[in-house]
């Protein structure tokens, strides 16, 4: 009977929208999220924990979710492909994120090297000392055996004048008696320090500190293994310890000086920090010397020359009575050391470095020498030597520490790999947190069970 009559054509889901220009299955995925029941059977006001989980994974901002959830779109082989790239991902992620937290975890520093050339450049501390610590032809003539306090010291010692016979600065001949200070280092006795505001504008052997030294080997004491002078060069202020190796300087011979300046900046700030202090109040160096001088007060009840602690303490005597207990002390250092803080270095510190030649002075010089200071030529070349301390170039290294990674620098790095591996941001935690999880699936515990959780219009029947 319906022969010929035209039938309407059937509906297909979408028509409508594809008509007023709307993609086809957007508005379905959105409405009617995952295998969804019919109508009839399907309330949004009481949905099961599977549809909300579904309808929330197709909104989602984080990448591959959509597609692992979508049964209406695609396959289950298709599904399966997208829960492994999810997966893998997932894993890189992760792994990558606690590597990143270790690292920051680590507390580690990075240093920055700058080279830096100023116009001029502050001068070092130099200290010089004579090898051999007591005048013997003093000692004799007071009869004075050994040293019991630093009167007696100074008494014996060699005068600053018959030991450094000329200073130069900057090409200046300066007054030795006012520029040179008196001070005792341990082993050494009486050594003379240097220090100037005057500052270095040009390098070079014409420029810095030149010094004239007469050792007086004749009046060395028989136990004096060395005829030579120690040099030290250090940041001022800077105590002058045995630890610290020093420059050997033979007679005879002009010795020339090439001072490198490094400066050391640490980082300061806890917990990166790995270091105490600052020079020259703090050194490494004057830690350990600090240690063994209690040491020797506590065990050998008396003081070295360079210990002020306690200056009523008698001076030890290290070729005598006290040799016994101060080689006890030699070899206990290592333990004694570890009892003390003194492995960090200080956070801020100048260092210097030598670059040494030596040459030997013209004929015309070693006349000049003993004719000027009324010596013989043998003299001269037994005891005479210069001297001469300068920077290599008007330049110096700056060491800078600072924090290896901030926590501002490790949010983005886990920021990066979470959006570069699945496109999780900021929004996205909110969207899992605090869309599904609180405002989804925590609510249903107190009845609320609509499909789009708390904040959305509820269907009114």
């Amino acid at each position: 009977d319906d022969v010929g009559v035209e039938q309407p054509a059937e509906s297909v889901p979408g028509d409508d929208e594809q008509a007023q220009g709307k993609p086809v299955g957007s508005i379905l995925r959105c409405r009617q999220p995952g295998p969804v029941p019919g109508e009839d059977e399907f309330d949004e006001n009481n949905s099961p924990v599977k549809f909300v989980i579904n309808e929330w994974a197709q909104g989602t901002s984080i990448h591959g979710v959509p597609y692992v959830t979508d049964s209406i779109q695609w396959r289950l082989w298709k599904r399966m492909v997208w829960i492994l790239l999810v997966c893998i991902s997932s894993t890189f992620m992760i792994w990558q994120c606690t590597q990143l937290i270790t690292q920051y975890r680590d507390f580690n520093v990075i240093t920055d090297t700058e080279t830096v050339n100023p116009t001029s450049l502050s001068f070092p501390e130099v200290t010089i000392c004579n090898a051999n610590p007591h005048s013997r032809s003093r000692r004799e003539a007071l009869g004075i055996q050994a040293p019991q306090n630093d009167k007696e010291l100074l008494e014996i010692s060699t005068p600053l004048e018959d030991f450094i016979t000329d200073t130069w600065f900057n090409g200046r001949l300066l007054n030795t008696s006012q520029v040179w200070k008196s001070r005792m280092i341990q082993d050494l006795g009486r050594c003379w320090s240097f220090t100037t505001l005057e500052k270095v504008r040009r390098p070079g052997h014409d420029f810095g500190l030149k010094v004239h030294l007469d050792l007086e080997q004749d009046d060395y004491e028989l136990y004096t293994r060395f005829g030579a002078a120690f040099v030290w060069a250090l940041q001022e202020g800077s105590q002058v310890s045995v630890h610290d190796t020093p420059l050997g300087t033979k007679p005879g011979k002009e010795t020339f000086v090439g001072l490198d300046l490094t400066q050391n900046e640490r980082e300061k700030t806890a917990p990166w920090a790995r270091c105490h202090g600052e020079a020259p109040e703090y050194t490494q160096s004057q830690c350990r010397d600090e240690c063994a001088n209690q040491y020797l007060r506590e065990q050998c009840l008396c003081r070295s020359s360079q210990d002020t602690e306690d200056t009523s303490m008698r001076l030890c005597e290290p070729w005598s009575r006290d040799r016994d207990c101060m080689q006890q002390a030699i070899e206990n250092e290592s333990e004694v050391l570890e009892d003390c803080e003194c492995s960090l270095p200080p956070c801020f510190q100048q260092v210097y470095d030598y670059v040494v030649h030596e040459v030997d002075p013209s004929e015309v010089a070693i006349d000049y020498w003993a004719s000027r200071n009324n010596v013989t030529r043998e003299h001269v070349v037994k005891n005479y030597l210069s001297v001469m301390f300068n920077f290599r170039k008007m330049q110096y290294k700056k060491l800078t520490e600072s924090r290896g990674m901030t926590f501002s620098q490790l949010l983005g790095s886990i920021g990066g790999s979470m959006g570069f591996f699945l496109g999780i941001s900021l929004v996205s935690i909110f969207e899992l947190f605090g869309d599904l999880i609180g405002m989804r699936l925590l609510p249903r515990f107190f009845g609320h069970k609509n499909l789009y959780g708390l904040g959305a219009h509820y269907k009114r029947d």
